[in-house]
């Protein structure tokens, strides 16, 4: 068994099935293994576990990660305390604005600019779980735009905690306001003026502590 998850295990991480992905199923990995149904399908069980795959009901098994590391994080933040993901977020905000605000790319800055008209699109329209989802993507494509891929990475893995601490912070959802920090962060990266951006993010952290009531220390 021990052959046949590393074998399947080759598939997703070279390349050979990329993320999101469906892998062929049980019959056609056993021919192209070698191997009998019974030992694929506890091979799959196994990385099922290790959380590189997904089974969907009715719909097959999907590859949903290619890097263990990554996954062993994102189960480790999933069971995080929000004050304790907020904390981590205080460091990496600030160092992800900065950078962006050096280094995007006008496809970047695109991308951040959908993320923010989406997030005032769904606080408009009162939808909390669009709401969640653009305000996770945008503070992604912040950290993706800053050029560090190790800061990507983290944020990337972040991502699910952080779309818990946003859901409890929008209930209910905020009031719009045009002092939103959000906007002023999209902006010192449009202008390329990093101080503008840490000083957006460090007042886009604090009304996240306020809004979640959380203990933080200054």
């Amino acid at each position: 068994m021990e052959s046949a998850t590393d074998e399947i295990r080759g598939h997703v991480l070279d390349g050979s099935w990329p993320v999101g992905s469906r892998i062929p199923s049980e019959s056609a990995l056993s021919e192209a293994l070698g191997l009998s149904r019974a030992t694929v399908r506890e091979a799959v069980r196994s990385l099922v576990h290790a959380g590189l795959l997904e089974t969907r009901q009715g719909d097959g098994t999907f590859v949903i990660s290619v890097d263990d590391s990554a996954v062993a994080l994102r189960r480790r933040l999933e069971r995080a305390e929000l004050t304790h993901v907020t904390q981590v977020r205080q460091g990496l905000d600030v160092v992800a604005a900065r950078q962006a605000a050096k280094h995007r790319t006008d496809e970047q800055l695109a991308a951040i600019d959908s993320a923010l008209a989406r997030r005032g699109a769904a606080l408009a329209a009162g939808d909390p779980d669009a709401f969640t989802a653009a305000d996770a993507d945008f503070h992604v494509l912040v950290a993706e735009a800053s050029a560090n891929p190790v800061l990507a990475d983290i944020y990337r893995s972040l991502s699910t905690a952080l779309r818990a601490e946003l859901r409890r912070a929008a209930c209910p959802l905020p009031t719009p306001t045009t002092a939103d920090p959000h906007t002023r962060l999209t902006d010192a990266i449009r202008a390329q003026d990093p101080q503008a951006a840490v000083d957006a993010a460090v007042a886009l952290l604090a009304g996240h502590v306020r809004d979640l009531a959380l203990p933080l220390e200054e």
